[in-house]
């Protein structure tokens, strides 16, 4: 798998989880861990290019989730059918791909 497509799909999935742990804060639960997610999600940032990593903020802002995996040839962020020529690609994670209809990014799970 792509090591840039890996770094969005680990800080989509830190993201999630700060956004889980903020909520319980604000419930009044104590969060001994968050600063350590932060730390972590810092690391990922750095490792990122500062263009995917911009469209990535973007598509998090706009969508909730920038990141989304494909099933049967559907994008499962916005549940339209993809093209064939992207479908029918080999080693299709090796590459950042982007959903021609919401512009989320793909990733294939195997």
């Amino acid at each position: 798998m792509n090591k840039s497509l890996e770094y969005l799909i680990s800080l989509q999935e830190i993201d999630l989880i700060i956004k889980e742990k903020d909520l319980e804060e604000k419930s009044g639960f104590k969060i001994s861990d968050f600063e350590a997610l932060k730390e972590a999600r810092k690391k990922i940032i750095i490792k990122l290019e500062p263009a995917l990593y911009g469209k990535y903020e973007r598509l998090k802002e706009r969508y909730g989730n920038s990141v989304v995996s494909v099933v049967d040839g559907v994008c499962l962020g916005c549940f339209s059918r993809l093209p064939t020529s992207l479908v029918s690609k080999k080693n299709k994670n090796e590459e950042i791909h982007n959903c021609p209809n919401c512009g989320r990014f793909l990733y294939w799970v195997e």
